[in-house]
């Protein structure tokens, strides 16, 4: 069959497809009219699609090369998608544990800082100590107000996404020590140390507007 008629059979085809035509809802109807166009495309180019033996290279090169190109269009196209559909949950979550946090009332959370700035004041390092296990424990509270779950901080702090936890770093360092002093009888803690880590819970509680 020659190009021109081939041309006339896909077109009399299309003539007789309608927008209503029950073609369309059936699944196998478009599954065969792959290897249909498949046909089409290796006649014109002259080669032979399953019922010969001969296939023009150039042209299969051609359609591998054409379908690669849409299969890494799409896949790119899907990362970025979920890229941002990433984002946007990040920032919901985000803003999520910021308006319950904004929904505790601060003046105990305050009292208590405010206790935690006198022991630090003091010149006795077992006020100092006091100081650091007690803002821990804040640390504690705030993560479970949060929904974070775990039996304990560091299991919770092992459940947070970065994104989501821009001071998570300081969280860490911060409960470290406390871990040292917990557990180190013979830890020596400095004043200079221990204001340096109450710096660091106080820029982690005042990420999430705990104090």
């Amino acid at each position: 069959m020659d190009l021109l008629a081939q041309a006339t059979k896909v077109e009399q085809t299309a003539q007789q497809v309608t927008f209503f035509d029950p073609n369309y809802l059936n699944i196998q109807y478009f599954f065969n009219l792959v290897p249909t166009f498949f046909k089409w495309l290796f006649s014109i180019s002259g080669g032979a699609f399953l019922d010969g033996t001969y296939i023009d290279k150039s042209s299969l090169e051609n359609i591998f090369l054409f379908f690669s190109a849409v299969l890494l269009w799409g896949s790119i196209y899907s990362f970025w998608k979920i890229r941002n559909i990433r984002k946007e949950q990040n920032a919901r979550w985000s803003d999520i544990h910021i308006s319950a946090l904004e929904n505790v009332t601060k003046t105990e959370h305050n009292r208590t800082w405010a206790e935690i700035l006198d022991r630090l004041d003091s010149f006795n390092e077992s006020d100092w100590r006091r100081a650091i296990l007690s803002a821990d424990s804040m640390l504690d509270e705030m993560l479970e107000t949060m929904g974070y779950h775990g039996e304990t901080i560091g299991e919770r702090l092992k459940t947070i996404e970065e994104s989501d936890f821009l001071t998570l770093d300081k969280a860490w360092e911060a409960h470290k020590v406390r871990n040292r002093i917990a557990h180190e009888g013979e830890f020596v803690l400095t004043k200079r140390e221990a204001r340096r880590v109450i710096d660091l819970y106080k820029d982690v509680f005042e990420e999430f507007h705990f104090i």
